[in-house]
């Protein structure tokens, strides 16, 4: 009965404060800004693309995607690890290039760095999380810390991301793994603590579940904590309907600004959802859920890749293109990252526009009635059909979508 209680007051208290702001007799809600958060409603445009180990192929790529979008980009996603081909990966020598020369093209650097070699399926090469925590690879992470530190401007880094899933051994859901989500947070608590200790300050760090919640344990067994989590840094792919971040975001948004550091559709996605109405229209509804269901969504990055795991490029599908062009144009989407990468005397400017996002109340997760907010109907979220989730020999390494730097400036074939 009291539970019963309970459960309707709240529904009485989301409906009643519901009707006042569609009435505009109160504000929408407004959130402590996170660290290198835009303001207002403006989003950072963002794009991982390949081959950003080369000057050239890179400004190829950013100029080719500039074409595609009708947009500059103001964040680049690019991928690190621990283990490459069986052996260290070196900070100075493999990736510092990497940092210098995307500020170059005017942007900042996300960083998804894995602990485990892209071939671990062939190798088993990896720093296992436990052996992070107990300090064995601290002579690794000072180096990774020292060189985000001399580099100076501001850094996304999320590190081992889509751990609620199973085709990464760090995950608890990975086929004979003896690694647990606890194993997980330890691991992310020491690799913080260890870069704040060396006055690595400038790294806004983004925790990067899956969605959907793959197998046994959820996204939130793996949170670290707001103490040691800047962003919300989730992959969101068109396998899922457009209100499958809706427990997620329920959960954090309140505290902490989104990024999704991961999305596209591809043929090899799309089948995994039982809705999906086409490519073109996936991408506008995208956009869509961005302002009316998501606004604490302050960053995106489209996954420009083609891999043995899809073809995720954006001209794939011209309607596509077309569509995702014709969102980014509007001036909330951020093509300059200037205030970051070059602030001026006095600290970090971020790009601002002093617009309030229109919030959504998403209701109790106990009902399933309709909340209109600002003429805008919310549900509750529906099970959606999950991503394909049997890891297959080979398949890490193009998940991984890694390809470690030469040590020297030198043109390499790929």
């Amino acid at each position: 009965m009291r539970a019963h209680f309970s459960s309707s007051i709240h529904r009485l208290i989301v409906f009643v404060a519901a009707s006042l702001v569609a009435l505009g007799l109160c504000a929408s809600p407004s959130f402590a800004q996170g660290k290198y958060e835009p303001g207002g409603d403006a989003v950072y445009h963002g794009a991982g693309l390949p081959d950003y180990w080369s000057e050239n192929k890179l400004s190829q790529n950013v100029n080719r995607y500039k074409q595609l979008s009708g947009k500059n980009l103001a964040v680049i996603t690019w991928f690190a690890s621990l283990y490459e081909k069986g052996d260290k990966t070196s900070w100075p020598q493999n990736y510092a290039h990497n940092l210098a020369r995307i500020k170059r093209m005017g942007d900042v650097s996300l960083i998804k760095f894995s602990t485990n070699d892209p071939a671990y399926e062939g190798n088993h090469k990896m720093a296992s999380p436990p052996d992070i925590t107990r300090g064995i690879y601290d002579a690794y992470f000072n180096q990774f810390a020292d060189t985000i530190k001399d580099f100076g401007d501001p850094v996304f880094i999320s590190i081992n991301h889509e751990m609620n899933g199973n085709w990464y051994p760090y995950s608890q859901d990975y086929p004979g793994t003896n690694f647990t989500a606890a194993d997980y947070i330890a691991m992310w608590k020491h690799i913080v603590t260890l870069f704040r200790s060396r006055g690595a300050n400038n790294v806004a760090w983004v925790w990067a579940p899956n969605v959907p919640d793959v197998n046994g344990v959820p996204a939130d067994a793996y949170y670290p904590g707001d103490t040691y989590v800047d962003w919300i840094g989730p992959s969101f792919y068109s396998g899922n309907q457009l209100n499958a971040m809706d427990n997620l975001y329920r959960t954090y948004a309140s505290r902490k600004p989104f990024f999704i550091t991961e999305w596209a559709t591809s043929p090899e996605k799309n089948k995994w959802n039982s809705a999906f109405p086409g490519e073109a229209q996936w991408v506008a509804g995208f956009f869509e859920a961005l302002q009316k269901r998501y606004p604490r969504v302050k960053g995106i990055s489209w996954f420009e890749w083609k891999k043995d795991d899809g073809d995720h490029r954006l001209e794939r599908v011209p309607g596509q293109q077309q569509s995702y062009a014709a969102q980014v144009k509007d001036a909330r989407y951020l093509d300059d990252a200037s205030g970051l990468i070059n602030p001026p005397p006095g600290g970090v400017v971020v790009p601002r526009r002093e617009v309030v996002p229109q919030e959504i109340i998403l209701p109790d997760r106990t009902t399933t009635q309709n909340v209109a907010v600002q003429n805008v109907p919310v549900r509750a979220p529906v099970q959606t059909t999950p991503v394909q989730t049997t890891p297959t020999r080979g398949s890490l390494r193009d998940r991984l979508k890694l390809t470690v730097a030469p040590s020297q400036n030198v043109p390499v074939q790929r």
